[in-house]
């Protein structure tokens, strides 16, 4: 993605890119944002865990934890913050279901 917003820098092109990158390649280029917001745009990340059952050397419980741990209030809130000091906005948000959800 990195290498996408260079060349487009470079033609004064088009692109699509996720927030977090664009921060970070924002200081050396003159790219700026032209829309955000729309639905269509959101890029999500999930983290499932893979059936045990199906998979029996899936270490399942293990997986469970991970979820849990990425999921909880601390990791989201860990994320949600991540990089707001060095780029003065938000680089992730955070869309995990409330507990017993």
């Amino acid at each position: 993605m990195g290498q996408t917003l260079r060349i487009a820098d470079e033609k004064r092109a088009y692109t699509l890119a996720d927030r977090a990158t664009y921060l970070t390649h924002k200081p050396k280029s003159d790219l700026r944002i032209l829309i955000e917001g729309d639905p269509m745009l959101i890029n999500p990340y999930a983290v499932i865990v893979v059936s045990p059952t199906k998979h029996p050397h899936v270490h399942a419980e293990a997986a469970r934890q991970f979820v849990e741990f990425l999921t909880g209030k601390e990791a989201q809130k860990t994320v949600a913050e991540f990089g707001k000091d060095k780029y003065g906005e938000q680089l992730f948000f955070v869309d995990a279901p409330a507990p017993g959800r």
